[in-house]
């Protein structure tokens, strides 16, 4: 399990909230594929940019999120 799908749970949202959370307070929108690939450690190496924008929209840090 990753540290973002630990992150989720503990705050019982789901991958689609944490979408709609982001839309909400940056007004960007990451498709469901993408969020899903973070999630469960499929897609390791993204932007710094998303790191911060998901960090940020569940408030936490970077290193909270991104596996090392």
């Amino acid at each position: 399990m990753t540290k973002l799908a630990k992150i989720l749970i503990d705050k019982k949202m789901t991958q689609r909230d944490l979408q709609r959370a982001i839309k909400q307070k940056h007004g960007i929108t990451l498709g469901d594929d993408r969020i899903s690939k973070m999630v469960t450690g499929r897609l390791t190496n993204y932007h710094i940019q998303t790191a911060k924008v998901i960090a940020d929209t569940l408030e936490v840090t970077i290193d909270n999120i991104v596996e090392s």
